[in-house]
């Protein structure tokens, strides 16, 4: 969601594997709606992918119980999962939220283009399938994944011809 042009690539991907003409619309569309320059919200490559400190968001889902966060903690405190579960006021909040703020509707759209994508692949190899574009694996460590728009667009061209 934060980075357009990635799902649009990943869509792209799908259409080129399933053949699926669904795909390549939702490809199109978010390069014809413009996301990658009106809704990309940059991320920092880290050791493990893209990063972005998760308290800022969660304090506010938190302190208005949407949202619960438990875990499990092994050796000397070490956290080694976390989960993130919607309580009842969340999810009655996700559930009106579109009715009444009908602009909310792109966020379940593309909620579900990537749920799509992600399909049954866990963290890890979703972490893997991104390093497998060479724009996102070659950024330097703390710098901006960079926008893959162009690259993207010169695809849809190509499946255009084809």
């Amino acid at each position: 969601m934060r980075n357009p042009d990635y799902l649009a690539a990943e869509l792209l991907d799908l259409f080129a594997e399933t053949k699926d003409k669904n795909y390549y619309e939702a490809a199109q569309a978010i390069l014809d709606d413009e996301e990658p320059d009106l809704r990309r919200v940059p991320m920092v490559r880290y050791f493990f992918g893209a990063y972005e400190r998760l308290d800022d968001a969660l304090s506010l889902l938190r302190s208005r119980d949407l949202v619960r966060i438990t875990g499990i903690k092994g050796a000397n405190n070490k956290v080694l999962e976390t989960d993130f579960v919607l309580t009842k006021t969340g999810y009655d909040t996700c559930s009106t939220a579109v009715s009444q703020e009908p602009i909310l509707q792109w966020y379940a759209d593309r909620a579900e283009l990537v749920a799509k994508v992600a399909g049954t692949m866990g963290g890890t190899a979703l972490k893997q399938k991104q390093y497998k574009r060479a724009s996102y694996a070659e950024t330097k460590l703390g710098g901006v994944i960079p926008a893959i728009t162009e690259d993207v667009r010169v695809r849809i061209t190509q499946l255009q011809s084809d």
